[in-house]
């Protein structure tokens, strides 16, 4: 993961901007990285007899989406007064355009958004973590409800080279913050070909399981890379994504990794990534393994 470029944060303008906000700067600072506010400007189109036209004026809605962005900058900026922050307004498509922002970024911030038909949120989040050339962070923070100093940091992993590279990253952001990294590692439950429920699987507690084996060398390669960290391990029977959730209810940040299935059966195939954006209650990091 890349720590010489700056850090994305998009906005609308909505009432869960002022969290995404208050999440990103915060990073930038911490990070001692740029700012780049910027706003995505579509075109919504609507259809009639004589065909298609566009609903608002998109010089318009640019000149708009500027000013309150500058807003923003100067507001900050005062603040801030040695955080270097610019304002980039896009127009067209916000997966793509934002992807373009990604390339030279180390991380991008946008909020969960507003819930979907099916009550969840962090839709565009999800699409452009899978897309987007750098880490997204999905951010669901009241920025008047500071995050207790107890709060871990808490990434899920399977032995894929995406779940090892989200744990490194995982294990800076809690030492950088001064707090506990938690390793999950979950296995699903075995389904009953009988539909009665389901199978358990082995006792997470059993030593000789080679997957927790792993699980556990992960967990002390991360100690012996980052002196003075505590690493704690929760290994757990469980649907992976359902797992995280959980484990990262009162998290000050939960790290996935997305792409591929590795030796430990389970986590973080494609859906599990995803999932765990659109329904986690705290800020969720998306980190794409190298390669």
């Amino acid at each position: 993961m890349r720590t010489d470029g700056s850090v994305v944060i998009a906005l609308d303008g909505a009432a869960h901007s002022a969290g995404t906000l208050a999440w990103g700067v915060a990073e930038a600072v911490r990070r001692r990285a740029s700012v780049v506010l910027t706003q995505v400007v579509d075109t919504p189109w609507m259809s009639s007899w004589w065909g298609t036209y566009p609903v608002i004026d998109v010089a318009d809605a640019e000149i708009e989406a500027k000013g309150y962005l500058s807003r923003l900058q100067q507001r900050e900026g005062r603040r801030h007064p040695s955080l270097e922050i610019s304002v980039d307004v896009r127009h067209g498509p916000a997966i793509p355009e934002l992807r373009d922002l990604s390339t030279d970024a180390q991380l991008v911030v946008v909020g969960a958004g507003q819930p979907s038909a099916r009550g969840r949120t962090g839709v565009l989040g999800a699409h452009l973590a899978a897309h987007a050339r750098c880490p997204v962070a999905v951010v669901r923070h009241a920025p008047d409800l500071p995050t207790p100093p107890e709060a871990p940091i808490v990434v899920g992993v399977d032995g894929s080279s995406a779940s090892i590279e989200a744990a490194r990253v995982a294990a800076r952001e809690a030492w950088m913050r001064g707090r506990t990294l938690v390793l999950v590692h979950a296995r699903p439950t075995v389904p009953d070909p009988y539909s009665t429920g389901s199978v358990p699987p082995l006792s997470t507690h059993d030593v000789d399981d080679p997957t927790h084996r792993a699980a556990r060398r992960v967990q002390d390669s991360l100690v012996r890379e980052n002196p003075g960290l505590e690493v704690r391990l929760e290994l757990v029977d469980d649907d992976p994504a359902t797992a995280l959730v959980g484990i990262a209810r009162e998290a000050a940040l939960l790290v996935v990794g997305t792409r591929g299935l590795g030796s430990f059966r389970g986590m973080l195939l494609g859906s599990v990534s995803t999932d765990v954006v659109r329904s986690a209650t705290c800020p969720v990091l998306v980190v794409h393994g190298q390669g």
